[in-house]
C-alpha cells in the first residue's frame, strides 16, 4: 500500500512538471511559465510535509493494527530528488531548446514580413504593369483602327482620282479629236469667207446675199439663235485657246435656207452653228479656281413662289447624312436653303433661317422639335461662301463647316435616330405640309451653287477639298442635276466653275 501511495505520488509530480513543457511548447507565454514553477515549488514543500504526515499515519495505523511499517521513506526521498534533478536537467534543455527556437521563429517571422512586403510590392507592380500595358495596347488598337479607316478613305479616293482622271483622258481625248474637226472646218470657213468678201467688195448697188440668191436659187429667212449648252460653251472655250486665231468682228445675222441649196459650200457657210462663229472682242474672264460647281440655282426675289423640287427621293432610312453647297445670300437671313418632309412629320430635315427672331442663327432640324442653332452671321455678307453640315446616328455627332473651318459640333443630337425615307425634297422654301403651305419670312433670297447630299459622313480632307475646288466626293445622291422643276422665277444656270457663277 505504501508503493502504491508513494507510486501516485511520483506520478503527480511527473505530470506536473511535464505540464509546462507543453505549455510551453503550444506558446504559454514566460510570466505563465514562472507562475507553474512557483507553483511546483509549493507542491513539493506540501508534498514533503504529506510524506511526513503520511509517515506519522502509517505508524499510527501499524501500532492500531500490529502492522510492520517496512516503508523506506528515505529510498523515496533520493528517488525523488534524482528524478528531480533529472527533470530540472530536462527542463532547463528544454527551456534552452525553446529560447532557441523563439529566436528562431522570430527570426523567421522577420523573413517571413519581409518576403510578404516583397511579394505584396511585386503583385502591386505588376498589376500597375499590366494596367498600363492593357490601356497600351487600346490605344493601339484605337490607333490601328483609326489608321485602317484612313486608308480605306485614302484607298476610296485613290479609286475616286483613277475614276476621275480615267475620264479626262477620255474627255480630253474626244476634245482633242473634236478639236481636229474644228480646226478643218475653221479652215474651211476662213477660206470660204474671204470668198465672201470678194463678192461683197464686187457687189456695189447689189445687196451680196441678193445676189447670192439669184446665183443659187437660195431663199433665206432669219434663224433665231438658241441657247448654248454646257458642252458647247466648253469646247468653244478650249478652242478658242488651242487655236489662237486673232477675232474678227461680224456684223451679218445668221441665215437658213428654206430650200436645198445648189453649192455645198454655201450651204455649210448658211446653215453654220452658233458656236462656231467668231464671237465679239470681249474682256477676259477672272480666273478660274474652284471649278467643280457645275451649275447654279438663282432664287431673285422673295417669293413663295419660287422654289426648285428634286425628280427623286430617299429611297432608304438615313443613318448618316452630309449636306455641303457654296451659296450666296441677298437678303438679311438665310432663308430655307433645303427642306425634306414626309407625311408624318413636315420638318423631318431643314435648314433654314427666318425673318424674325435672331437673324444671324441657322436651325438645323432632324425631326422636329429636335434642332440645333447655327450661326450665320458672317453668311450675311453678299458673299460666296462654302457651307458643309454632317451629321451621324451614332453619338448623335454634328458637325458645321463653313469655309473648311469647323465653326461647331456637339453630340447627343437623335442618337441612334433613323431619318425616314419617300418624303418630298425642296430647295428654297419650308415645307409646313407635304410639298406646300410655304411662307414669304422663310423664303431663300440667292444663289446656290454645287449643291450635293451625301448618306455618310464626310471626312475633314473631303471638306477641304471640295471647298478648294478638288473634286466632288463620290456617292451624292441628290445635287442641283437631279432638279426636276423649277417654280416662280427660279433660274438653273450652268456653270462648270464658281468665278462664273454670276
Amino acid at each position: 500500500m505504501t508503493r502504491q501511495v508513494g507510486g501516485s505520488v511520483f506520478l503527480l509530480i511527473t505530470v506536473f512538471l511535464l505540464m509546462p513543457m507543453s505549455w510551453t511548447r503550444r506558446g504559454v507565454p514566460a510570466d505563465t511559465f514562472k507562475a507553474l514553477n512557483n507553483r511546483l515549488r509549493t507542491l513539493n514543500q506540501q508534498f514533503k510535509r504529506f510524506q511526513q504526515m503520511t509517515s506519522t499515519h502509517l505508524q499510527r495505523i501499524g501500532k492500531n493494527h500490529n502492522v510492520t511499517n517496512n516503508v523506506d521513506f528515505k529510498f523515496l526521498s533520493q528517488q525523488f530528488e534524482r528524478i528531480s534533478r533529472e527533470l530540472r536537467s530536462f527542463r532547463e534543455m528544454t527551456e534552452h531548446s525553446l529560447n532557441s527556437l523563439k529566436s528562431w521563429t522570430k527570426s523567421l517571422q522577420k523573413k517571413t514580413n519581409r518576403l510578404h512586403s516583397s511579394l505584396s510590392n511585386m503583385t502591386r507592380a505588376l498589376w500597375q504593369n499590366n494596367h498600363h500595358n492593357l490601356r497600351e495596347i487600346h490605344k493601339q488598337r484605337a490607333a490601328l483602327t483609326d489608321l485602317s479607316h484612313k486608308i480605306q478613305k485614302q484607298q476610296s479616293q485613290i479609286d475616286s482620282l483613277e475614276s476621275l482622271k480615267d475620264q479626262v483622258q477620255d474627255g480630253m481625248q474626244d476634245l482633242q479629236t473634236s478639236l481636229k474637226k474644228h480646226q478643218t472646218r475653221i479652215m474651211k470657213l476662213e477660206s470660204q469667207i474671204q470668198e465672201l468678201l470678194k463678192i461683197i467688195s464686187t457687189s456695189k448697188a447689189e445687196d451680196p446675199f441678193n445676189s447670192i440668191r439669184k446665183q443659187h436659187g437660195v431663199l433665206m429667212r432669219h434663224v433665231q439663235t438658241q441657247p448654248k449648252s454646257r458642252e458647247h460653251r466648253i469646247r468653244e472655250r478650249l478652242l478658242l485657246r488651242s487655236t489662237k486665231q486673232p477675232q474678227t468682228t461680224i456684223r451679218e445675222r445668221q441665215w437658213q435656207s428654206t430650200t436645198q441649196p445648189t453649192v455645198q459650200a454655201h450651204e455649210e457657210l448658211f446653215q453654220l452653228p452658233l458656236r462656231h462663229k467668231i464671237p465679239h472682242v470681249q474682256s477676259p474672264k477672272e480666273e478660274a479656281k474652284i471649278c467643280n460647281v457645275g451649275s447654279m440655282l438663282l432664287f431673285p426675289s422673295t417669293s413663295t413662289e419660287n422654289y426648285a423640287i428634286f425628280q427623286k427621293t430617299f429611297q432608304t432610312g438615313i443613318h448618316e447624312l452630309s449636306i455641303c453647297t457654296w451659296l450666296k445670300v441677298d437678303a438679311k437671313y438665310v432663308g430655307t436653303i433645303f427642306s425634306y418632309a414626309t407625311e408624318n412629320n413636315d420638318n423631318m430635315l431643314v435648314l433654314y433661317g427666318h425673318n424674325s427672331g435672331k437673324l444671324g442663327l441657322m436651325d438645323f432640324v432632324i425631326g422636329d422639335p429636335t434642332y440645333r442653332e447655327l450661326p450665320s452671321q458672317n453668311i450675311l455678307d453678299g458673299e460666296w461662301h462654302h457651307l458643309c453640315i454632317i451629321w451621324s446616328s451614332i453619338e448623335g455627332r454634328f458637325w458645321y463647316y463653313l469655309d473648311r473651318h469647323l465653326i461647331s459640333n456637339g453630340s447627343k443630337f437623335q442618337k441612334g435616330y433613323e431619318i425616314p425615307p419617300g418624303g418630298f425634297v425642296v430647295l428654297g422654301q419650308e415645307q409646313d405640309s407635304l410639298g406646300g403651305d410655304f411662307d414669304v419670312a422663310e423664303a431663300f433670297v440667292g444663289r446656290l451653287a454645287g449643291f450635293a447630299l451625301w448618306t455618310r459622313t464626310l471626312s475633314p480632307v473631303e471638306v477641304s477639298g471640295l471647298a478648294d475646288g478638288k473634286g466632288v466626293p463620290q456617292g451624292a445622291v441628290l445635287s442641283l442635276d437631279d432638279v426636276d422643276q423649277m417654280s416662280g422665277s427660279v433660274q438653273h444656270i450652268t456653270c462648270e466653275c464658281l468665278e462664273h457663277c454670276v
